[in-house]
């Protein structure tokens, strides 16, 4: 237990605190106009769809990497990033930065990391988990935050 009663993992021969941290990651909403981005991943089960999505590597910032997810997974690219907020994920240990991304191109070169990646039309109605961070993500968008 340390001094502020929370209770973490500790070595008393280095004298080193192991916190419980979790892993950086980005999720972005690919916008051109009206439309939306959404993706599936290989080998999902479930009949959702989500956005581009993927770890911050050592180096980057969250701005680069949300570039960087977009044109690797999609080719497209971006202009206009803006932070919409942060999200946990408890169960995956992870810290996601949301982010809305616009785009003048409208051709996707799906990477091999895709089953599929489609334009949608931007709206309350589309096939996202409910209560997902791309849900919560859309939602914000919606509502003009």
């Amino acid at each position: 237990t340390l001094l502020d009663g929370s209770v973490e993992k500790y070595c008393s021969e280095c004298d080193y605190v192991f916190f419980d941290e979790p892993s950086p990651a980005v999720i972005v909403a690919v916008v051109n106009n009206n439309k939306i981005l959404l993706t599936r991943s290989v080998g999902w089960q479930h009949p959702y769809w989500g956005l581009v999505a993927g770890h911050i590597q050592r180096g980057e910032t969250a701005e680069e990497a949300a570039a960087r997810e977009v044109n690797e997974e999609t080719g497209l690219p971006t202009y206009r990033l803006t932070i919409l907020g942060t999200y946990t994920v408890k169960e995956r240990d992870l810290l996601m930065i949301g982010f809305k991304a616009e785009t003048n191109a409208n051709k996707v070169r799906r990477s091999r990391e895709l089953e599929s990646a489609e334009w949608f039309t931007l709206n309350k109605h589309l096939p996202l988990r409910p209560n997902s961070v791309a849900h919560k993500i859309v939602v914000k968008i919606l509502s003009g935050r």
